[in-house]
């Protein structure tokens, strides 16, 4: 019986049917699949043929679209080699199109002078529903770019009206260009784990504070799921909101028990920590409200 705030390894595909079958659904599903272009993962799952790659793509997105809450969304980490085969297969799935986002990052290097460089990845965001859906605008702002927009804009209206348009304290709206540098060099040595496909705590944090649904206190309070698990990130970034007073259930399933094995390890040290800050403070730790078994 599975429990939420843990992670299982194991081919997703049976238990994504088994969660299907058992009635859950999931406010957000936030996903980093296999790009297909060859990576050791420990298995064949990066190695497969196009007719391969389709068909099991076009069942774990119908799989994923069933596990969805009618405001729910799917974010999925994609390569642009591979974007229109996945795209067709969540719009002919019935989901609705909301956007591409662009994971641009300014650190990445090539091998190769035959073509530009790589300096970004696109992620796909489709909704359950064509008319209602959760994006948290206010919770990704970014700092404005020029001192001009810090302060008042004034304009007249059709009607002659001088008006004032202020800037947000909490800055501009974010645009679908999100930068964040990859995890490489000496900065980052500490957050790496050696997965091949690892992406930047600070880049799925912000993604689950976009699209997390929240309560009437503001508390993220959704439930996440992440069936390619890999080192544990999505976890890992939900312990951290959650040791924040966050209220998020999530999931992660991996397929490599190698990799299931460091994101358990990564799980363990955020609940030390938490719990750690939490005692000194003299407080009592508790699991997210809801925690616990998959009904």
């Amino acid at each position: 019986m599975l429990e939420f705030n843990r992670t299982y390894t194991g081919d997703n595909l049976p238990v994504l049917r088994s969660l299907r079958d058992a009635g859950v659904r999931f406010d957000l599903i936030l996903t980093d699949p296999p790009y297909n272009l060859g990576k050791d993962f420990g298995n064949a799952s990066d190695r497969l043929s196009l007719d391969e790659f389709v068909a099991v793509t076009r069942e774990r997105v119908a799989l994923m679209r069933d596990l969805l809450t009618e405001r729910g969304s799917l974010v999925w980490f994609c390569i642009h080699r591979y974007l229109g085969y996945v795209q067709l297969l969540m719009y002919e799935a019935g989901l609705f199109y909301r956007r591409i986002l662009i994971w641009h990052y300014a650190n990445g290097f090539s091998r190769s002078q035959r073509a530009p460089a790589t300096a970004y990845e696109p992620v796909l965001w489709f909704s359950r529903s064509d008319r209602t859906w959760v994006y948290n605008a206010d919770d990704v702002r970014v700092p404005y770019k020029t001192q001009r927009v810090r302060h008042p804009v004034y304009y007249r209206t059709a009607a002659g009206e001088r008006r004032a348009w202020r800037p947000n304290p909490g800055g501009a709206l974010r645009s679908d260009v999100w930068s964040y540098p990859t995890l490489a060099g000496k900065r980052f040595a500490g957050e790496r784990t050696g997965h091949p496909a690892q992406k930047p705590e600070s880049l799925i944090t912000d993604l689950i504070r976009a699209f997390c649904p929240k309560d009437e206190k503001g508390r993220y309070c959704g439930r996440i799921l992440d069936p390619f698990h890999g080192s544990g990130t999505v976890g890992v970034c939900c312990e951290r909101l959650n040791s924040q007073g966050h209220r998020i259930q999530w999931m992660g399933i991996e397929l490599e028990p190698r990799w299931h094995a460091v994101a358990e390890a990564r799980l363990a040290q955020v609940r030390r920590l938490a719990a750690g800050q939490a005692g000194s403070q003299g407080c009592e730790t508790k699991p997210p409200r809801g925690a616990g078994t998959v009904p």
